[in-house]
């Protein structure tokens, strides 16, 4: 991104009857403002940033915040200058539409999973302190984000995809029957002295699904199947390694060595799995780092983030709000949005009823249908100043601006409203999706009927550290986590 200077001016903010509390997360290098304007007879903060700011620049920019930290992972863009593979191949990023279509089958994947269809194989089958940088990457032809951990004595480093949704963290093994092209050799587990295959009769294979066929040779051996929404799909042998995240070993961790892998998954190594379920990296080093994770995704493809495990790096002012069950998946309890710390009129049970979940691996924020023309319309009215852009037909973005004739740009404050009274304030600057000047989108579509839960997805999340913290079921907001 290009840098420039930081101009902070609070002209005024005002305490509503409620405890507000309003973040504002400011990306480091930018001439940035925050104001009230008044707009349609309501007064909602804005942030003032520069046009250009909002496009990644051809130099990578890593964040300070995780060089501060113990043990930290970097959380990459794989289609961004920080992902240091990508010197020896020209990706292009994916397009709207791709993104889309990656959203959606997710989205469907959700809805089978938290809906007991077919219960019995789930359409997705996720068949101290130490941290992370973690690179802006893209799983699926989408915006995901890629950290980078070690595998195996001596230690291989590989590319994982950070995934709040998925049980299993899986990579590619050698030997392949069916493997992607990946950026980083794949894992030969034979040069490995600490890798170890699982019996199928082992307890922990229960963990996972066993496909329906399996080759010859697992006969007797953990054999897992993980298909995806999109009908990606990895199947291998489930098994014991030690992972290196940053300082730290974990013994006997349990992962999928992947040897069938098809799809539409493009140079990451695999999965990191996040989510609650026994399988996941969070309750299998539940005695070292106590459930607890957080990461901070980068603001755009030239920045890096940060992944980190454990309570002892965490900032100190931190808004928590209470995790809901919603199975793998991280639950909240969402009863309402708004702009600028104003809350839209828009009944509680619009969001209640059906749920909300946060979610790293969704790309755009997906509102309920009775919700979302109601936002929509009250973004549109404090947007005036910039002429909306056309969209392309089928497309779910249906706000667009052009901002070719601009410098600066004034965005409202995205606010999400807690039934235990928090509110979280996200900079206005997160809920843009940009392509060109000239296609600059509010990253913000209503989800199909059908589906039913709220999905505050990543793009939503950039330079805001998020906190999960499992153990005591709740979820935590802190500004500036990182550039």
């Amino acid at each position: 991104m290009a840098t420039t200077t930081i101009s902070f001016v609070r002209r005024s903010c005002f305490l509503l009857s409620l405890c507000i509390v309003i973040i504002c997360s400011l990306k480091e290098g930018y001439a940035f403002e925050e104001s009230r304007e008044s707009n349609a007879a309501e007064s909602y903060l804005t942030h003032t940033f520069e046009v250009s700011s909002l496009f990644a620049s051809s130099v990578c920019s890593h964040s300070t915040k995780a060089n501060e930290r113990e043990s930290t992972f970097k959380i990459i863009d794989k289609y961004g200058p920080c992902f240091e593979p990508n010197r020896s191949r020209a990706l292009p990023p994916p397009s709207l539409t791709e993104i889309l279509r990656s959203d959606r089958a997710r989205m469907n994947s959700f809805h089978a999973r938290l809906s007991n269809k077919n219960s019995s194989r789930r359409d997705m089958i996720e068949l101290n302190a130490a941290s992370i940088p973690v690179i802006d990457g893209s799983t699926f032809r989408t915006s995901n984000f890629l950290v980078k951990v070690g595998f195996g004595t001596p230690i291989k480093e590989l590319s994982l995809v950070l995934d709040t949704g998925s049980d299993l963290t899986w990579t590619q093994c050698q030997p392949c029957e069916t493997c992607y092209k990946q950026t980083e050799p794949l894992f030969d587990s034979t040069k490995s002295s600490t890798y170890a295959t699982i019996p199928k009769t082992d307890a922990v294979c229960k963990y996972v699904t066993r496909p329906g066929t399996v080759p010859p040779s697992a006969a007797s051996l953990c054999y897992y199947g993980i298909k995806y929404g999109d009908g990606s799909l990895s199947t291998g042998f489930f098994s014991k390694e030690t992972l290196t995240l940053s300082t730290d070993k974990i013994t006997g961790f349990l992962f999928g060595c992947g040897t069938n892998q098809k799809g539409d998954f493009d140079l990451e190594a695999g999965i990191m799995g996040l989510s609650q379920e026994k399988a996941s990296i969070v309750t299998q080093t539940a005695k070292k780092y106590s459930k607890i994770f957080s990461y901070c995704l980068p603001s755009s493809a030239s920045s890096t983030g940060h992944l980190s495990f454990g309570s002892q790096s965490l900032p100190s002012k931190i808004i928590y709000t209470k995790l809901v069950n919603k199975k793998s998946h991280y639950g909240l309890d969402l009863i309402g949005i708004g702009l600028g710390g104003t809350k839209l009129n828009i009944p509680e049970s619009v969001f209640t009823t059906p749920g909300t979940i946060i979610d790293s691996g969704t790309v755009f924020t997906y509102l309920p249908p009775l919700a979302y023309p109601t936002f929509r319309d009250a973004f549109r009215a404090a947007m005036t100043a910039y002429p909306l852009a056309p969209t392309r037909p089928g497309d779910d973005l249906d706000t667009c601006y052009d901002l070719s004739k601009a410098t600066t740009v004034k965005v409202p404050e995205i606010s999400l409203f807690f039934k235990d009274g928090k509110v979280v304030g996200f900079p206005g600057k997160s809920s843009l999706v940009t392509y060109t000047k000239t296609q600059v989108c509010l990253g913000f579509a209503p989800y199909e009927k059908g589906d039913d839960e709220t999905i505050i997805g990543n793009q939503m999340h950039r330079t805001m550290e998020v906190v999960y913290d499992v153990a005591r079921q709740r979820i935590g907001f802190s500004p500036k986590g990182c550039t």
